[in-house]
């Protein structure tokens, strides 16, 4: 993981924005920086989208308590796998 990738996946999750309008009342979320780094800690340019998807929500689930449809979470961790392979 270096830096680039970091940033990059930071923007998709900032851009996903899991806790919505809660986001403004969470004085540490720095732009979802902690949750970025762990879901890029658990995977790797060899994970599959599913387990992409899979792990970036329980990473949200584990942090916040909000958990999200795997459906409606996908086109997420496709655009992070797409991240990991460039």
């Amino acid at each position: 993981m270096d830096d680039e990738q970091i940033e990059n996946v930071k923007q998709i999750m900032i851009e996903w924005n899991p806790l919505g309008d809660q986001a403004s009342k969470i004085k540490d979320l720095d732009n979802y920086q902690i949750e970025t780094e762990d879901i890029l800690f658990h995977i790797d340019k060899k994970s599959s989208i599913d387990r992409i998807n899979k792990i970036m929500t329980e990473v949200i689930s584990e942090a916040f308590g909000v958990y999200y449809d795997l459906n409606n979470t996908r086109k997420y961790a496709e655009r992070i796998k797409k991240i990991l392979n460039d």
